[in-house]
């Protein structure tokens, strides 16, 4: 394997790869004593570099006299690519945490500049072959964690089974105004229209009932950040919420707020905790709100 000498506890392996195989079949069989959960999140984790580039495919191809550095000791980077970086992947799961403006899917007017064809991209110039699907969405407004399958059998049976799979999942988001409690509860019925508004209507005849619960983190004299836990899941459902309940999510002028300090809308999907469809491993991703979030009510 050719490694190259270092002191008992340095933290970093480099060799050269003596023969062809696949990454993850060449680090179960190069380290027996370590298990494969950990390999992988070695690997998700962005600490192994193929000559220079972090390689985060399982079934990445190694080649004779390719060099291979591994860092144990912790992760380096994300993955980044266009308005998306990789925080997560395995065989099964890719997770993301995808930038503000930036659409889950590809709409009428905008088909590639997505998360899902910027993913696809990235992952079939590592391998033709490799696939994805999208799990769930984020609307384009918010920043946060986004799940993708590598098949449509993952795929569906997250979808069909969602309730099953996901433990818990939360948002932050900077209102405006100073909110009083502590923590509430937010109950409406929500309709849309065919030109994509969503509006809360008094009976839940051709509606959908939406069930939110946050819980105050922290505030300044002119914002409250939020913590929020969806019950429910309809488009726009914590902004319609907010506004109806008089304090608009900041920057989001589609529902009445009248300021914008962060040119977006202060909405980020920070937390995802699930039951991984296949191994059954526990899995959460957590993603600290942004730091401009935390500036905004650190002011007095």
């Amino acid at each position: 394997m050719n490694k190259k000498s270092t002191p008992a506890n340095q933290e970093i392996n480099s060799y050269i790869i003596q023969e062809d195989t696949e990454l993850l079949k060449h680090l179960i069989s190069t380290y027996p004593n370590k298990k494969k959960p950990m390999l992988k999140q070695v690997m998700g984790g962005g600490q192994i570099r193929i000559n220079g580039d972090v390689i985060t495919q399982f079934n990445h191809p190694l080649k004779k006299g390719n060099e291979v550095q591994i860092n144990w000791a912790k992760p380096s980077k994300k993955v980044k690519l266009q308005k998306l970086n990789i925080i997560y992947e395995d065989q099964h799961l890719i997770a993301i945490e995808k930038e503000a403006g930036l659409l889950s899917v590809a709409s009428l007017k905008e088909k590639t500049k997505n998360a899902v064809q910027i993913l696809k991209e990235h992952m079939e110039a590592i391998d033709p072959r490799n696939k994805v699907y999208i799990i769930h969405r984020l609307e384009r407004e918010a920043s946060g964690i986004l799940l993708f399958a590598k098949s449509k059998e993952v795929q569906e049976q997250l979808q069909n089974h969602w309730e099953d799979y996901i433990i818990d999942r939360k948002y932050v988001a900077i209102v405006e105004g100073k909110i009083k409690e502590s923590s509430h509860t937010l109950r409406n019925y929500l309709r849309s229209n065919k030109h994509n508004q969503v509006f809360i209507v008094d009976t839940p005849d051709n509606a959908t009932e939406a069930i939110t619960h946050f819980k105050l983190l922290k505030q300044s004299n002119a914002y409250s950040m939020l913590e929020f836990k969806l019950e429910t899941g309809f488009k726009n459902q914590i902004r319609v919420q907010m506004a109806h309940y008089g304090f608009p999510v900041t920057g989001d002028k589609k529902y009445t707020a009248k300021k914008n300090p962060l040119a977006r809308v202060a909405l980020h999907a920070n937390l995802i905790e699930l039951k991984h469809p296949i191994n059954r491993e526990h899995l959460k991703f957590e993603l600290v709100p942004p730091s401009n979030f935390r500036n905004l009510v650190a002011k007095g």
